[in-house]
């Protein structure tokens, strides 16, 4: 899984990545290869897809494997396919990679040592070394440079790695000079990608290919930067997105507006899945779902300061919990709703419209609020689908797309959720952060 940790199964992926990585005119060994007549983007492209592919760990393996599936594809149609990689151990530093035509490949695998052809004078000059992909700096510098050298109408970015919801994303383990391992904080996230933006300019997608990136956290700090996001509310596979079926079905649209790829996404996603489960549904793959958030509509959601919205709710919960003759309704909502966690709630996350619909059964003088809210957490999230079981039963995970971090237990709660250092916009800015802490502490 993309959580904290994952089940690499090595041997069955680097066959993959050998079958999958043929004829490729190569030179360099395990190193940062010789630059070859270099792929030109799409001028005028419709659309340039952002792959910020951190492999710069345990996930290595699925790396270069989802590497070959955008290489089945390519940039055609329109459509530009850039790729910032950084690996473990397989190639020495950190590459661009721009997709030609179907079919041409950059990495090949020869008698167990990894072959790379990168893009990197065409796209920065020169190969830039190893970069931490933990590094807000050097998310800035990937978006900016993209933007730069592969400009189009739209843009879409994929953050590839493991994922924690509020608390970030894209470990790199050998990360800063000191080789200590980083990551992106949600603020750092938002604030690299924002600093790369021309005035004006906003991305039409955020996605995440990462775990627990579907919560409310993440897509209140994306708002400003971005028109919409595609993301999982729950622990995403080692395989993480099928690229070729993602980027096929992208092109099989007649209209390739931010909308319509959205949906494409979320749809190529959970298809590819029920694929690999044979029609069985559930199979082996019993927690995937993804979905599309319209990030405008996040505002709202949250409500600071209005009538309705989590926000409202939090002083509600906050004023409640003080009386214990509600803390057992809200103890039993709580605990009734999906727990979208990981490994005995290392990542404890709440599903928000189940929550929004139990607390207003059980505390029935605050459901014209919780139902207020659920209209409005409808309209941010309209678009979500789950792994199903082979006859259309509910999955596995009952979600209504989008989670929120949520815990009782005051061993597995974080105070430092609402620190200021930790800039998570939707603690700073509702009253949630506080409500837990006398929840969990009580």
């Amino acid at each position: 899984m993309r959580g904290r940790l994952a089940g690499v199964v090595l041997t069955g992926i680097m066959l993959v990545v050998s079958l999958s990585l043929a004829n490729v005119a190569v030179f360099g060994g395990n190193g940062p290869g010789k630059q070859l007549e270099a792929t030109v983007p799409i001028e005028d492209a419709e659309w340039t897809v952002m792959l910020y592919l951190d492999a710069d760990n345990n996930l290595e393996p699925y790396g270069l494997t989802d590497l070959a599936e955008m290489e089945v594809v390519g940039s055609v149609d329109g459509v530009n396919v850039v790729v910032l990689m950084d690996t473990y151990t397989a190639i020495a530093g950190t590459h661009w990679y721009v997709m030609d035509g179907p079919n041409e490949s950059h990495i090949e695998l020869v008698d167990g040592v990894y072959l790379n052809t990168c893009d990197c004078e065409l796209i920065a000059g020169g190969c830039p070394g190893e970069l931490n992909m933990g590094d807000p700096a050097t998310l800035e510098y990937f978006v900016g440079t993209t933007m730069d050298k592969a400009p189009a109408s739209h843009y879409m970015i994929d953050l590839w790695d493991h994922g924690g919801g509020w608390y970030g994303l894209c470990t790199d383990d050998t990360g800063d000079d000191e080789g200590v391992r980083d990551s992106l904080s949600l603020d750092e996230m938002a604030n690299g990608i924002d600093a790369a933006l021309p005035d004006g300019v906003r991305l039409d997608i955020v996605a995440s290919d990462a775990c627990f990136m579907g919560t409310i956290e993440v897509a209140y700090e994306c708002r400003n930067i971005g028109d919409y996001m595609v993301a999982s509310v729950t622990t995403v596979p080692g395989y993480g997105w099928d690229y070729t079926m993602f980027l096929n079905y992208m092109h099989l649209l007649p209209d390739k507006n931010p909308d319509a790829v959205c949906d494409a996404a979320v749809n190529a996603y959970v298809d590819s899945y029920e694929i690999y489960c044979a029609g069985a549904g559930i199979g082996g793959f019993p927690y995937v779902s993804c979905s599309k958030m319209v990030l405008s509509e996040f505002d709202a959601l949250v409500g600071v300061d209005e009538d309705i919205g989590v926000d409202e709710l939090s002083d509600k919960l906050l004023e409640l919990v003080a009386d214990y003759s509600y803390r057992g309704a809200i103890e039993s909502a709580e605990s009734r709703t999906p727990q979208i966690e990981f490994k005995g709630e290392i990542f404890p996350f709440a599903d928000l419209g189940s929550l929004l619909l139990l607390l207003g059964e059980k505390i029935p003088e605050i459901s014209p609020l919780t139902e207020a809210t659920f209209e409005l957490l409808s309209a941010a999230v309209p678009y979500w689908r789950s792994i199903t079981t082979e006859g259309g039963a509910e999955a596995c995970i009952n979600t209504y797309g989008i989670s929120i971090y949520f815990t009782q237990s005051v061993e597995k709660y974080r105070d430092y959720y609402g620190a200021e250092e930790r800039g998570i916009d939707f603690a700073l800015d509702t009253n949630w952060d506080e409500f837990l802490d006398l929840f969990c502490m009580d």
